[in-house]
């Protein structure tokens, strides 16, 4: 069972996969030391060996997670530019709790990241802000985790392809925003937001893995 929870080299071992390999052997030494059963099994109470693994509060967290949907307390208030991650993380932690959320809430969440989005395409980390690579990313990721027609009908397709194609480097990378960082985040969330909105096309993609192989480390 080990074996099969351990990362992969493909068949080309480098020092860093060495280390990945010693890292997640330790971690699931670790873990067998400490349950005498390691396998991943329902936190239902009446489970066998449920009292020996970590309990995972899911209806707490349900409701912590709606609450905050609903609204912040005024210590987020630092995370102002970054409000579609708030939304995203949100709302993708329960997607991963497969909760129900009540659709005019989701509703609520889609029309506020729609006001997030920026008439040049692209999001920004809040309303009125600079169209940036992260909440652009966020946002297209919590909308597509919303699902809904709404939700999906939101992402300027064609204004989101321009906003990328703005964005790319000669380098092969992207810059984070106008006058910002190149940088491999940027390829993340470029790539990934275009995928997600179905606008991924070879000119977006130009120099992307040579860029991305450049900055690979030992």
């Amino acid at each position: 069972m080990a074996s099969a929870l351990l990362s992969t080299d493909d068949g080309f071992p480098t020092q860093s996969s060495r280390q990945q390999h010693d890292t997640e052997r330790s971690v699931l030494e670790t873990i067998q030391k400490n349950m005498k059963n390691p396998t991943i099994v329902d936190l239902d109470s009446s489970s066998p060996g449920a009292s020996e693994l970590p309990v995972l509060h899911r209806e707490k967290h349900i409701s912590f997670l709606l609450e905050g949907l609903e609204q912040l307390s005024g210590s987020y208030a630092c995370l102002d530019a970054s409000r579609p991650w708030l939304c995203y993380w949100i709302l993708h932690s329960l997607a991963i709790l497969d909760a129900d959320v009540p659709p005019a809430l989701l509703s609520r969440a889609a029309k506020f990241l729609g006001k997030c989005q920026a008439s040049s395409g692209g999001f920004c980390g809040g309303p009125g802000q600079l169209p940036h690579l992260a909440p652009t990313f966020a946002a297209v990721n919590a909308l597509a985790t919303i699902a809904t027609p709404e939700a999906i009908a939101i992402i300027d397709r064609p204004a989101l392809l321009s906003f990328l194609l703005s964005m790319k480097d000669p380098s092969g990378g992207f810059t984070m925003h106008l006058g910002g960082e190149v940088d491999v985040r940027g390829s993340y969330c470029a790539l990934n937001a275009a995928f997600i909105a179905g606008v991924l096309t070879p000119e977006l993609q130009q120099g992307c893995a040579d860029y991305i192989v450049q900055c690979q480390t030992y």
